[in-house]
């Protein structure tokens, strides 16, 4: 599925007088790959799929829509191999990452978040790993995160 989207630039001055163009974005998809535990079979967890998550990325040519970042920790280490989709102003964070079909669901989320806003559907396979990270509550508990515990 390709999803087709006009992007506006916009220009930022920065702080030596530049003035440089950037293509807002929709989404930003961080994963945890180099933490103090995600990846680490030392410590009895499966490797970060880093390859598929690029290959994805790539493929499904979602530069000018969703930014995608390897990082180091994320903070909630006891899940591991944790991903954090920020999208259009929402969190939605993913334990257990483990293998190439859940990474294959996240973007398949994300093409479905592009076309169908908030109303897209959680795939099943990422509901049972979605959780809130945060003090607060997503706004609309519900469609954001299904499995979300009140």
């Amino acid at each position: 599925m390709r999803v087709e989207v006009q992007t506006k630039r916009k220009q930022v001055t920065r702080t030596d007088g530049t003035t440089v163009n950037i293509v807002p974005k929709r989404g930003h998809l961080l994963v945890c790959a180099s933490g103090c535990c995600c990846g680490l079979e030392k410590k009895n967890n499966p490797p970060v799929p880093v390859d598929r998550y690029q290959l994805e990325w790539e493929e499904r040519k979602l530069r000018n829509l969703v930014h995608l970042t390897f990082s180091g920790c994320l903070g909630p280490c006891p899940l591991a191999n944790v991903a954090l989709l920020l999208f259009d102003g929402h969190p939605f964070w993913f334990h257990s990452v483990n293998n190439e079909e859940v990474v294959v669901a996240i973007y398949d989320y994300i093409e479905a978040l592009l076309q169908e806003g908030p109303n897209a559907t959680m795939p099943p396979i990422l509901a049972e790993r979605a959780f809130n990270n945060y003090a607060w509550p997503p706004p609309n508990p519900r469609s954001l995160m299904p499995n979300l515990q009140s």
